[in-house]
């Protein structure tokens, strides 16, 4: 008997912590904005990279981004819903790692936080 009440009573939690978080449809759209230049060293080098250009496509399934002249696309999770952002974790075939996009609430804005040695950029919704 007691087994039952356990069941019944966590049953319920159990399959609320197990739904997939959705990114609002108002979230969804064109952002726009602009790498700065950084610089890293190698073994025997300093490299300097120029400022480039940055456009992020999110949509309900997919993500795409256009950096300079390049293009790449995959898809995104959301991982979790704070107060004030929405944290993405964006898939992009034949990348070694993922992307992190912060999705703020507020003030049609994302931030990339770009592969090292990348900085962190700030994106604007473009209407």
């Amino acid at each position: 008997m007691k087994q039952i009440m356990f069941v019944i009573l966590f049953l319920p939690h159990l399959l609320m912590s197990q739904q997939q978080l959705a990114l609002k449809k108002k979230y969804f759209g064109e952002y726009y904005g602009e790498i700065p230049s950084y610089s890293f060293q190698t073994e025997t080098d300093i490299i300097e990279v120029e400022a480039a250009s940055i456009h992020i496509s999110i949509s309900s399934d997919e993500v795409k981004f256009e950096i300079g002249s390049l293009s790449h696309q995959g898809t995104y999770k959301v991982l979790f819903e704070a107060n004030n952002y929405f944290l993405l974790d964006c898939v992009v075939p034949n990348q070694l790692a993922s992307e992190r996009i912060m999705v703020y609430k507020k003030g049609k804005k994302i931030a990339r936080d770009g592969l090292y040695p990348q900085p962190i950029t700030f994106l604007f919704k473009k209407k």
